[in-house]
């Protein structure tokens, strides 16, 4: 297989990956997950395993934190093994870097991320739950027209994970009335720390499609959109209703119980 081919492989298999790892909701508002109190940022810094996560079939997938190069920041790069090339036998490695910035120190564990694949800017990045030691929850939403994506990650230390702090991490799920059933399993079952071919995007995904520049991208997903029939979106989740009515996905404007955060 030609460079030329693989990287089309990689374009192909990044795009698909915009839709894996989240689920689909109406309305533009994202659930009110209550942040971590007084994170410290510091402590999360380092290599986590990502265990948990919604809806996706990559394998071997990793989280790197680490400090930014500007203040109230921080670095995110998310290694994997993408399904799709391990199925045609390709030896490789993925990885992605992402920016998150801390908009308002006080509460630093509420964070806004882009990532370099992401065609709708940036998304909310909540630490929702650590001990630092063991594990870590991530909840992440992001808004594109009148829909929004949802995602959970659920991070360790190390290879495993207790089942204890999963089943608290869903706990703390139900209390924001975020639907839990999306999350996958990440198997971590012959990873390998380098491939044959190993690809780094720390820049927008388009940068690997020859010819096409990032904005003529977004203008075709915008007419894309703006075409599109809503009526027959599959909406994965628990079901939708209109939003402002009884929609389940949001809680703003409701005081929700306080949540117990002793394991």
């Amino acid at each position: 297989m030609t460079g030329y081919a693989l990287k089309l492989l990689v374009v192909a298999a990044g795009v698909v990956g915009l839709a894996l790892g989240h689920t689909l909701h109406l309305g533009r508002t994202c659930p009110d997950i209550l942040p971590f109190p007084n994170l410290s940022v510091d402590k999360t810094l380092g290599e986590w395993f990502v265990l948990h996560k919604f809806d996706t079939d990559n394998t071997c997938l990793m989280w790197n934190l680490t400090k930014g190069e500007l203040p109230d920041t921080l670095q995110v790069t998310e290694t994997r093994q993408l399904s799709f090339l391990d199925t045609l036998g390709v030896d490789h490695t993925h990885a992605v870097t992402a920016r998150l910035d801390i908009n308002n120190p006080e509460v630093p564990a509420r964070m806004r991320i882009r990532w370099p694949t992401s065609l709708t800017g940036k998304a909310d990045f909540t630490v929702f739950d650590t001990d630092y030691t063991s594990y870590m929850a991530v909840f992440e939403c992001d808004r594109a027209g009148l829909l929004h994506r949802r995602s959970v990650t659920i991070l360790s230390r190390q290879r495993n994970i207790d089942d204890m702090f999963v089943a608290r991490v869903k706990r703390l799920l139900d209390t924001a009335d975020v639907s839990h059933s999306a999350l996958s399993t990440i198997n971590h079952d012959l990873c390998r720390k380098t491939g044959n071919h190993n690809w780094h995007v720390d820049g927008d995904l388009f940068g690997l499609l020859p010819g096409v520049d990032e904005a003529e991208v977004r203008r075709r997903v915008s007419q894309g959109v703006k075409e599109y029939d809503v009526s027959q979106l599959e909406i994965v989740g628990e079901g939708v209703e209109p939003e402002g009515k009884s929609f389940r996905g949001s809680i703003i404007g409701h005081q929700p119980p306080t949540s117990n955060r002793e394991v």
